[in-house]
């Protein structure tokens, strides 16, 4: 059984260059070398912001992976290497695995996304989105996908998923 969700991986990157999620008080997203190694992927190195700067970051964040659908950026600015992903079917920990996994899924337009709902509050965001035209599910798919940040950054991510039922009786199922 194949479930979408916004992150998974297998390889954490520890001496990437890192770069800081913009925010009010670092606009131009200004880049921090953690090494020389610039040939691997970028990810997000947290740092201390405050309750309402986490709420605009996961709101960028949302923006960046679900609406423009660009998964590589969304995890190099908002998403720690080691992050941790709670969904059985997907690759284990890390955001290099998630961002391979992720890319073609996210880059097929025929896949429709659209994120219905979403909010912040106490270092958790979360996402209630509709998902079209992908495989298995001949029927749409509502997903609640829930993260939690460490300062800056999402560190852990789980999802719930639901296929809409061919027999619904309520018209207002799922979304």
């Amino acid at each position: 059984m194949f479930v979408l969700s916004p992150l998974i991986a297998a390889l954490a990157l520890a001496t990437a260059t890192t770069a800081a999620p913009p925010t009010p008080s670092n606009p131009s997203n200004t880049t921090t070398p953690a090494t020389t190694n610039t040939s691997a992927p970028t990810y997000c190195v947290p740092r201390a912001v405050t309750p309402a700067e986490q709420s605009e970051i996961f709101a960028a964040f949302v923006q960046e992976f679900y609406v423009v659908r660009n998964v590589a950026n969304a995890f190099k600015l908002y998403i720690v290497a080691d992050y941790i992903q709670h969904n059985p079917y997907e690759p284990p920990n890390g955001a290099a695995g998630s961002v391979e996994y992720l890319t073609p899924i996210f880059s097929n337009l025929s896949i429709g996304v659209e994120v219905l709902h979403q909010g912040f509050g106490g270092g958790i965001g979360w996402v209630h989105s509709r998902i079209d035209n992908i495989y298995p599910y001949p029927r749409p798919v509502a997903i609640a996908d829930i993260f939690e940040f460490t300062d800056s950054c999402v560190k852990e991510h789980w999802d719930v998923t639901q296929e809409l039922p061919a027999d619904a009786t309520n018209p207002l199922a799922l979304f």
